[in-house]
């Protein structure tokens, strides 16, 4: 599958930039029931790919985020435990499993099973741009209003 490259002019326009650094077993853990949030970026590059945005995303009142189906992400291939569409998976995906607490800040989160695998280097690295992704996932809704017309 060919890499698509989005310049909606973010930070969030690279998103091999997002990719932590470790030792990921490509479990699949982190694609069951996943709650992964959805940025502007990411819903162009996944449509760039045919998918339509009720595809693959829902909103759930205050976030589009990655659509279920069976238990798992929609792009996890069960039988494989594998992402279909991994050269292009949303950047909450290259960043897990750091993720955010607005009290705690950034952190590895430990339902992964290759937590300790992550360097505290990758935490400096990648978690000045939490806040910055929570805060781009929240115009997600804003964006898909003024591009696909969706109402929510």
């Amino acid at each position: 599958m060919a890499k698509i490259r989005i310049r909606l002019g973010t930070v969030f326009d690279d998103p091999e930039f997002f990719e932590v650094k470790m030792n990921c077993t490509k479990c699949g853990k982190c694609c069951l029931n996943t709650q992964m949030e959805l940025l502007p970026e990411d819903i162009e590059r996944i449509t760039k790919l045919g998918y339509r945005l009720t595809d693959f995303a829902v909103f759930d009142g205050e976030m589009w985020r990655l659509r279920n189906v069976d238990g798992h992400c929609v792009f996890l291939n069960p039988q494989t435990m594998q992402c279909t569409i991994y050269e292009n998976r949303p950047i909450g995906c290259r960043l897990y499993p750091l993720v955010y607490d607005d009290v705690e800040g950034p952190y590895i989160d430990k339902e992964c099973p290759a937590w300790n695998t992550v360097g505290r280097n990758e935490i400096n690295r990648l978690g000045k741009y939490l806040p910055l992704f929570i805060g781009r996932a929240r115009q997600t809704n804003q964006w898909v209003r003024l591009r696909y017309g969706v109402r929510t």
